[in-house]
């Protein structure tokens, strides 16, 4: 019962500069019912005490949901006079609140508990429950936690990944990584030099006033292409990093991290971006509370809808999260659309007998995302998104490649102008 007035406030929250600076102490409670319901769906017999913990878990969501500011947690933390460039992990964990809140409802209402697997290894043909005991189910509880796409899991669809390639070592994560950090600067470097107003916490948009309109959808374009990058670079970092914790220090085998993504700019239709290449992080959660809902009230299309919703809904909340008004227009509306576009996709499939694929769905593909998305990344980019410090300031190899790329093309455009100013005089004196 308190969950329902709780989902309705959802599109009439309080005021975010009520809120608290984030502290370990306010959290605890809400951090402590979580685990506790993780540990008791792995056990069995324990649906009534699920259910009895449900109410409790809830509330505590909702409580450091619309209570608590990290950002200003952050800010005390480090030292900063202010958390104004620290406001995107407000979006995250406002997000992050509301998934755990919905991944304890399921885990309330689940009958069978969840079961972990041994490793997958060569020849083995039938899974190997790990045996209940009180270290396993404390340190399964943990992973549970943190298991996004059910690997090794029996809610996950591909607990073995037999079919997915090999995990790179962990040197080559740790060049991924660098790799994607110096792309990641350099793309976020680009818009700042280009838009300097977006290097701010105010934010501005990426439409600039001062140009015709076929130029201002074009840099609008370019931006929304560097805020891709920006976007895809930042989460395969987070994933790389955790890989080497996970890999590195807990000892966890390689096939539990498997590639996050899979090269998104090469998807031929919008359902092969969103159900394979983007990152899968959230897509049981939307399954389980969008996809199975819509499609029973309104066949596929409501389950295609209902899922491309659940996402909406929590990128409309974590706007609310940053502090800075709600962008459902932009935030929310994007991820409904490609829920349209999916819906496009099957109608074409129906009406001519042909899949959306080739080079002709990559030009649907990427046109219909990034259309879109330049509305989106406008949004987070007039909230100050752009302006913020996801990695420390002194931590800027892209900056340099690019300081670097205009310096040498300034001094070749500086070389060629002397060389045609010498010619014109030579050829004036003859």
């Amino acid at each position: 019962m308190l969950a329902l007035p709780a989902f309705l406030d959802l599109f009439n929250p309080p005021d975010p500069a009520l809120r608290q600076p984030f502290t370990n102490a306010a959290f605890l409670p809400f951090s402590l019912s979580y685990y506790a319901m993780a540990v008791l769906v792995i056990l069995p017999h324990t649906f009534v005490l699920r259910l009895s913990l449900l109410p409790f878990v809830l509330w505590q969501a909702w409580r450091c949901a619309i209570g608590l500011n990290l950002s200003a947690g952050l800010a005390l933390s480090l030292g900063v006079e202010n958390g104004d460039r620290l406001v995107h992990w407000d979006l995250i964990y406002v997000v992050g609140v509301i998934v755990m809140a919905l991944r304890s409802t399921e885990w309330a209402l689940t009958r069978k508990p969840l079961r972990r697997y041994e490793p997958f290894v060569e020849g083995q043909h039938d899974p190997v429950e790990r045996p209940l005991t009180i270290p396993n189910v404390l340190l399964d509880a943990c992973d549970l936690l943190c298991n996004q796409r059910g690997i090794r899991w029996s809610w996950g669809s591909k607990s073995f990944l037999r079919t997915l390639p090999p995990s790179p070592s962990l040197a080559a994560v740790v060049f991924k990584l660098l790799l994607k950090l110096t792309v990641y600067d350099m793309a976020i470097y680009i818009v700042r030099r280009i838009r300097p107003l977006l290097d701010t916490p105010g934010g501005d948009t990426f439409f600039d006033p001062h140009l015709d309109p076929l130029p201002r959808a074009a840099l609008a374009g370019f931006l929304t292409l560097c805020g891709g990058l920006i976007t895809y670079t930042n989460i395969d970092m987070m994933y790389h990093i955790a890989s080497l914790v996970g890999r590195g220090l807990l000892r966890q085998p390689a096939a539990d991290w498997p590639a996050v993504s899979a090269r998104p700019w090469t998807a031929t239709s919008i359902a092969d971006f969103w159900s394979f290449r983007w990152h899968q992080f959230l897509r049981h959660t939307f399954i389980k509370f969008g996809a199975r809902p819509g499609g029973a009230l309104f066949g596929r299309p409501g389950a295609l809808l209902g899922a491309f919703g659940v996402s909406a809904v929590l990128h409309y909340v974590g706007m609310w999260g940053v502090g800075r008004g709600l962008e459902f227009s932009s935030a929310g509306a994007f991820f409904v659309l490609m829920g349209v576009g999916v819906v496009l996709e099957r109608i074409w499939q129906r009406a001519t007998g042909t899949q959306v694929r080739g080079f002709w769905g990559w030009v649907w593909t990427m046109g219909w995302t990034l259309f879109w998305g330049t509305f989106m990344l406008d949004g987070w980019a007039r909230h100050g998104l752009i302006g913020c410090d996801f990695f420390s300031p002194r931590l800027r190899p892209g900056k340099s490649i690019v300081d670097g790329i205009i310096t040498l093309t300034a001094n070749n455009q500086l070389t060629n102008l002397s060389s045609w100013t010498s010619h014109d005089h030579r050829m004036n004196s003859t």
